[in-house]
């Protein structure tokens, strides 16, 4: 994949960022606002995930019977 991509740029078929473009910024405006977004869409997955392994242990302590029917979900 990687020589494919070699072969080709050498073609002229890829062509390097502009030069006046000096910084991630300059290209994308929205890479900061995106960069944040994701950053609190990985903590809120971490709170969801953590959620779900607290809920499942309280629910294997008290109800046994039902973790079975917690993983064919």
């Amino acid at each position: 994949m990687v020589s494919r991509w070699v072969r080709e740029y050498k073609q002229g078929k890829h062509q390097s960022l502009p030069v006046e473009h000096s910084t991630i910024n300059e290209i994308y405006p929205d890479y900061k606002q995106l960069t944040k977004e994701n950053e609190q869409l990985k903590k809120l997955l971490g709170e969801k995930d953590l959620e779900i392994a607290i809920l499942r242990d309280l629910v294997k302590k008290k109800n046994p019977h039902l973790l079975t029917r917690l993983n064919m979900d």
